[in-house]
């Protein structure tokens, strides 16, 4: 096993059998058809479990040493007439650093913005896009290496800390999934 899957693991054995991420990350963790297949899996029961009606998880490449841009392995299909969360597309590139996904990348931090309209780090909408109320963006840092993102929008009345502490062990073995698959 790669060493940063037995890390995953390790990070999945702490976590409560009754954490609504348990269940999901164990299912990423086993999935045998790779990364995209295991986001693709992944991303709507965190979508359910936070609240919020789309979102995204990404690794970030690096198309310069400078410039990261996020690739998508899962993103809802906001465009799609009566979309659900499980309306999945894959392989988007947001390549804008100027925008809420861009701050997640550029802070390597957290990103709560629940009045995105008026948050000086949104860079808008593009056109077509459904319009964010709320949003939270969280990085996926391995030894201090920033490999991923993960993006979510919408939950009525707002992200706050709690969510960023409820997606934290998202974040640690998304990020190792991440590192295992780049070997």
């Amino acid at each position: 096993m790669h060493p940063a899957r037995k890390r995953a693991a390790t990070h999945l054995d702490v976590l409560a059998t009754d954490h609504p991420l348990h269940a999901p990350l164990s299912d990423a963790l086993d999935c045998a058809g790779g990364l995209t297949p295991a986001f693709v899996d992944l991303l709507p029961p965190v979508l359910e479990c936070t609240g919020s009606t789309f979102g995204f998880l990404a690794e970030v490449v690096y198309a310069t040493p400078q410039r990261p841009y996020l690739h998508s392995h899962a993103v809802v299909d906001i465009y799609k007439p009566n979309y659900t969360i499980r309306d999945i597309v894959t392989n988007l590139n947001f390549h804008n650093l100027d925008t809420l996904n861009g701050a997640i990348m550029t802070s390597r931090a957290p990103v709560i913005a629940n009045e995105p309209a008026s948050d000086p780090r949104s860079g808008g909408v593009p056109a077509g896009h459904r319009p964010i109320q709320s949003f939270l963006g969280l990085p996926f840092l391995v030894d201090d290496q920033l490999v991923g993102a993960c993006a979510m929008a919408n939950k009525s009345g707002g992200y706050a800390d709690a969510d960023v502490e409820l997606c934290q062990p998202l974040c640690e073995i998304g990020g190792l999934l991440i590192a295992a698959a780049r070997l």
